[in-house]
């Protein structure tokens, strides 16, 4: 993989929760681990795989709408807050091709695309690895 030299995972967005142990806004003395970053973007967004690779899972979690994992050999990239998904287990993907489109949350008028970076069972900052 090629750390800061990946493309975003949107075409355009902003990181509005980082990587990381955080205080709750609004709760004192309990923290948030974020094991990603989360992107606010334009609803009707696409989201695109960051690298090419192999479609490992695609599951359904509470919460987090539809999930796709891509295995880039010992890295893996994960894409949560899925409202649509264009790939299946097993399909090879390429770099910028489209894997679904995000979840827009009609209530709180947010679209917010969760991505995570792995590498074996270990959490990366993705921050590290996008692009500017």
């Amino acid at each position: 993989m090629n750390r800061n030299n990946l493309p975003w995972p949107v075409s355009k967005g902003l990181i509005v929760s980082s990587f990381g142990v955080h205080s709750h806004p609004n709760l004192k003395n309990i923290v948030i681990e974020n094991n990603g970053v989360d992107i606010s973007t334009t609803p009707g967004s696409n989201v695109t795989a960051v690298y090419k690779g192999t479609v490992k899972a695609v599951v359904t979690i509470p919460g987090l709408q539809k999930m796709v994992m891509v295995s880039h050999g010992n890295y893996y990239t994960v894409y949560c807050h899925l409202e649509n998904v264009t790939v299946k287990v097993g399909d090879n993907v390429n770099a910028r091709q489209s894997l679904g489109s995000i979840y827009t949350d009609v209530d709180e008028g947010q679209t917010i695309l969760h991505f995570e970076v792995w590498k074996d069972t270990v959490k990366l900052n993705p921050e590290d690895w996008l692009g500017n």
